[in-house]
């Protein structure tokens, strides 16, 4: 019944826009890429760059140390070139030159012209310490409080407290972005920010749209050619699925992120590709995201309420009970991949591990000697109801019954954060590429709501090989104490793994230099249309 109503509201979109006359008179010339923020962005200042919106907006004005290609391998952004000390826990590195922040009355004596300055490393020093004091200051805690300092106007360092595998991904971080102390000091930087992107900060209506311009003195080239090619971007913020809907078919976006219950019905077949109507309107770009699709398990909480959950048994049986293939071929049109390993991606993860998979008759004797009511309930939000739904299916073959608690966003955040619920949804998108990040879920010391460790999971030797891994820097190595990792998390079932997600963009045939990457990160320095 819901597959035919979004079919019908499908047509009935498609028959108001063929309807619909165009009544562009835009200048051709004038280069302009549109997309659109549906859940809004809250600010443009990097320390507070902690979502996708936010992200996305920040990655177009400012600028880092280091950033990650297409393949996740750290190349320079602003740091030319980097050296690490024996030890490891000193990094040294050699500044460009030749960038310059947006120009700004706040560089100017006057104060009524505006003019630039060189980005020189105190700028840094000035940007990482401010994160002290930030929504991020978690990211500022693996560096010594005085580790950041400058030698010359081109030389930065900086000092860990301990060795850190995966400092320089930590550091591609939007947090990390440089900013100028003028401008931060003496603005509302968050609505008015000055950085060193290739795009600048024009204007931002509330609920109505953020415009940002092309920097004509951003210092990189491709080819030559001076970097970016596109001379506006154009963020929108509309919520209704129906009007993005609408406003990409019609050419008024030029990109759409994720996959919407109206985009998966319009554009996509059953085996996740473009359907043959809009091949020549529309390109698919997708590949593995770094964002595991879960339910959490918090022991401690189900012990406290009796729950089923509370035996081992119970929580391995639930673990085969369902089939992970089904969910990505007919739920999400086969856009992810079975999470038949662990919490890593296996993008990610270089080794294996024995996960779940759908068997019947290990859950049939799992369950024979289990004497208790196989009554359990999940936490969910509404957009997940349908997975949930699934599982409640398959569980009953089991004769296990599972009951859906839909909750408001907000509510289930805090609460789930608090330690509140014994079963609930979850996911990670991973902070920087690697396995170490994913981990830290389950880390002790990191436990919520002081830390990501929602599921409240405590293991000595797991937080032992953990603490290790700061130490091993060896490829092999690592890779060898993350298996041992993945191995007890998934022997103590704190965790039932769903699926590993794929980056989705729906973008307009007339863009071309558009990439993709598993952090899901948007670029659009090296786009033309």
């Amino acid at each position: 019944m819901m597959i035919n109503k979004l079919n019908s509201l499908i047509i009935l979109l498609l028959f108001l826009f063929s309807c619909k006359n165009s009544s562009k008179t835009e200048n051709e010339t004038v280069k302009i890429f549109r997309y659109n923020e549906s859940t809004g962005i809250t600010s443009l200042d990097p320390i507070e760059s902690s979502n996708k919106s936010n992200i996305w907006a920040v990655n177009h004005l400012f600028n880092g140390l280091v950033e990650f290609d297409e393949n996740l391998e750290i190349i320079p952004s602003l740091a030319k070139k980097w050296y690490v000390s024996s030890n490891n826990l000193k990094y040294t590195f050699i500044l460009r030159n030749d960038v310059f922040f947006h120009d700004s009355k706040f560089f100017s004596k006057s104060k009524n012209t505006k003019t630039s300055r060189a980005v020189v490393a105190k700028d840094f020093v000035y940007s990482f310490n401010r994160l002290n004091n930030s929504s991020g200051h978690w990211v500022r805690n693996f560096i010594l409080e005085d580790g950041v300092y400058a030698e010359n106007d081109t030389t930065l360092i900086l000092e860990l407290k301990q060795p850190f595998p995966s400092f320089l991904s930590l550091l591609t971080m939007k947090y990390f972005s440089v900013v100028p102390h003028e401008v931060v000091e003496n603005s509302d930087f968050s609505r008015n920010p000055i950085g060193t992107g290739p795009f600048k900060f024009k204007t931002w209506k509330d609920n109505v749209k953020m415009v940002l311009l092309k920097n004509n003195n951003y210092f990189e080239k491709i080819n030559g050619e001076d970097l970016p090619f596109l001379d506006a971007i154009n963020i929108s913020f509309l919520k209704s699925e129906e009007s993005i809907f609408i406003n990409f078919i019609q050419g008024d976006l030029d990109l759409v992120s994720g996959l919407s219950p109206i985009f998966k019905e319009a554009f996509l077949n059953l085996d996740g590709e473009l359907n043959n109507r809009y091949k020549n309107k529309f390109k698919l770009y997708k590949t593995p995201y770094l964002n595991t699709e879960y339910l959490a398990i918090n022991l401690q909480k189900c012990i406290f309420d009796s729950s089923p959950l509370m035996e081992k048994k119970m929580r391995d049986a639930i673990n085969y009970s369902f089939d992970r293939k089904k969910i990505v071929k007919y739920l999400k049109n086969n856009i992810g991949y079975p999470a038949n390993a662990g919490i890593v991606p296996s993008i990610l993860a270089n080794y294996s591990v024995n996960g779940f998979e759908y068997k019947p008759d290990t859950v049939y004797d799992l369950l024979i000697d289990l004497n208790i009511e196989k009554d359990i309930t999940l936490y969910t939000t509404s957009s997940y109801l349908d997975i949930c739904e699934y599982l409640q299916s398959s569980f009953s073959n089991f004769g296990i019954n599972l009951n859906i608690k839909v909750e408001p966003s907000s509510i289930f955040k805090q609460k789930a954060s608090e330690g509140e619920y014994c079963f609930f949804r979850a996911s990670w998108i991973a902070d920087y590429p690697d396995p170490e990040n994913y981990f830290s879920l389950f880390y002790s010391d990191y436990k919520s709501p002081n830390g990501p460790n929602k599921t409240h999971f405590s293991n000595n030797r797991f937080d032992e090989l953990y603490n290790s891994s700061f130490y091993i820097h060896g490829k092999n190595e690592r890779d060898s104490l993350f298996k041992l990792m993945e191995d007890l998390i998934l022997n103590q079932s704190t965790i039932v793994p769903l699926y590993y997600d794929m980056a989705l963009r729906f973008v307009s045939k007339d863009i071309e230099g558009l990439s993709i990457n598993p952090m899901n990160l948007l670029s659009l320095k090296k786009v033309k249309k």
